[in-house]
């Protein structure tokens, strides 16, 4: 077999199935007891088509008539209940097992019919007529359920809902209101709780009841329509109160700052100016229009150092990157230094960071402190040289033992450093240094014992040895804030024939150990 005779049995074949098809769709189209029918369209009438309970194909009209029933079990008897008003003996009649195929007129109306077909679990009802049953049982079902869930719903509103709702005619008279417009009213004289201007939106409005200090405050709106106006009201008096109080504290934030002698500059996140003080202005020389604009803290340095109150950099190509430093460290919090003016003027400049990224600038005048500074630094300099152009070893004790200053001549006389200004020498220390260059001697106890002296003291003195041989005289002064001043004079040398008797002794070295 070649493939042209392949080809020609093969159309052969399926031509002859086609025509097979259709005398079967043809036979099947026929009203023959017994046999099922698919679902009609929607102009052949209401049909259902049942498998056992559950309904497996409807016309659009039959499953919308179903689905006004979903708390139904079984979708049988969601039909059955929307059309046993037309047919009442229907339920009882497919009921029978008997009855596989029938026509039930409606008791109502003869016009309408229904046709009932059993084939073993399957069902076809198919609802004819001159009216379409059920549908207008159904419209009318479903205008009641509407009704009933409107009326449930605006009952819930009006017993539940925490805004003032409440209905006004034409001349402004109540109609109607929910409970919380109702229990309000009770507490005020006025027919009415608010008198709201036509379509009014957010309107704010404040509400003295009767028997309370405080004002409420509330946002009103109204829609307007054409037997009136439906109003709502919104309780604001929370926020109206939190607005009062931070326009307050803005207010005393102002005033504090306005009073400050401390130049504040403070940046949002974005870097611009929000806020200065006066003091800013004063110190800064800063224009208020300049300021006032919200720049960025690159203009506002930019526009301190051309006007000289910034220290001059070392390295002007660096400038812009000590900026970039600046803001950088304020952001952090670790930005404080201290800026000498060419004018002589020394600002202390504090970074302080703020939360959401804002930061702020704190300039603080400190010339007087700096000077003060200067000047205490020099008078004690100054002190000091003059302690050491002195022959006499000196030391100054606190009232509580510690070493204050001492000059030169103490240093050599007693071998230590003078420079050691930094460590924490007690008198107790020193006298042991003294002790030990000197012969044993009960002057030491004596000097102690004038140390150890409370309220007021005389000058005290004394003389003692050297361990090689000189003679020391010790005065011991009370001087101002109960600080005491030790003044040691060494006797002068002696002839050269004395050198020998004021050698060391062996033996008194010897008692010494």
């Amino acid at each position: 077999m070649n493939m042209v005779e392949f080809g020609a049995i093969l159309i052969a074949a399926i031509l002859g199935a086609v025509v097979i098809l259709a005398l079967f769709r043809r036979g099947n189209r026929t009203d023959q007891p017994g046999q099922m029918r698919p679902a009609a369209s929607a102009q052949e009438g209401m049909i259902f088509l049942f498998c056992e309970d559950g309904l497996v194909d409807a016309t659009p009209d039959a499953w919308a008539l179903v689905g006004q029933y979903p708390k139904v079990r079984h979708e049988l008897d969601a039909a059955l209940a929307a059309i046993a008003p037309e047919f009442p003996n229907l339920h009882h009649m497919i009921s029978d097992p008997a009855k596989t195929e029938f026509r039930l007129r409606s008791e109502a109306d003869p016009t309408v019919f229904v046709d009932v077909q059993r084939n073993g679990n399957r069902l076809r009802l198919s609802v004819n007529g001159s009216e379409r049953i059920g549908y207008q049982a159904a419209v009318q079902r479903f205008s009641s359920l509407a009704r009933e869930a409107q009326t449930s719903l605006i009952e819930g509103i009006k017993a539940s809902s925490p805004e003032l709702i409440w209905q006004e005619d034409g001349a402004g008279n109540l109609l109607w209101a929910n409970d919380a417009y109702t229990k309000m009213l009770r507490g005020h004289t006025q027919p009415s709780l608010f008198d709201v201007e036509k379509d009014a939106q957010n309107q704010r409005v404040a509400v003295t009841l009767d028997g309370e200090l405080k004002a409420r405050w509330y946002d009103v709106s109204a829609v307007s329509h054409a037997d009136g106006s439906l109003c709502f009201a919104s309780d604001v008096t929370e926020v109206v109160r939190a607005d009062t109080a931070r326009t307050e504290f803005v207010k005393t934030l102002g005033k504090t700052f306005a009073e400050l002698s401390i130049g504040l500059a403070i940046f949002d996140r974005s870097r611009r100016l929000t806020m200065f003080n006066p003091a800013l202005v004063d110190m800064t020389n800063l224009p208020v229009d300049f300021l006032s604009a919200s720049p960025v803290i690159d203009t506002v340095l930019d526009r301190l150092r051309e006007m000289r109150m910034m220290p001059e950099p070392k390295n002007y190509v660096s400038w812009r990157e000590q900026f970039t430093a600046v803001e950088t460290a304020a952001r952090d919090g670790t930005y404080s230094k201290n800026w000498t003016l060419p004018d002589g003027q020394t600002y202390r400049v504090t970074g302080k960071p703020h939360p959401d990224g804002a930061f702020a600038l704190l300039f603080e005048d400190i010339s007087a402190e700096v000077s003060l500074t200067r000047r205490f630094r020099l008078d004690i300099e100054t002190g000091q040289a003059v302690l050491d152009t002195l022959t006499d070893a000196i030391a100054v004790f606190s009232s509580t033992g510690t070493l204050v200053m001492s000059n030169r001549a103490y240093g050599d006389l007693w071998s230590s450093n003078t420079e050691r200004t930094l460590e924490h020498r007690v008198l107790q220390s020193e006298m042991k240094t003294w002790q030990n260059h000197c012969i044993p001697s009960l002057m030491w106890s004596e000097m102690r014992d004038f140390f150890q002296q409370l309220g007021a003291r005389k000058p005290w003195s004394d003389d003692a040895l050297l361990d090689d041989g000189r003679q020391l005289r010790c005065h011991a002064n009370p001087i101002a804030g109960g600080m005491t001043m030790v003044r040691f004079v060494v006797a002068k040398a002696k002839r050269p024939e004395m050198t020998k008797l004021t050698l060391p002794d062996p033996a008194i070295l010897a008692n010494k150990r």
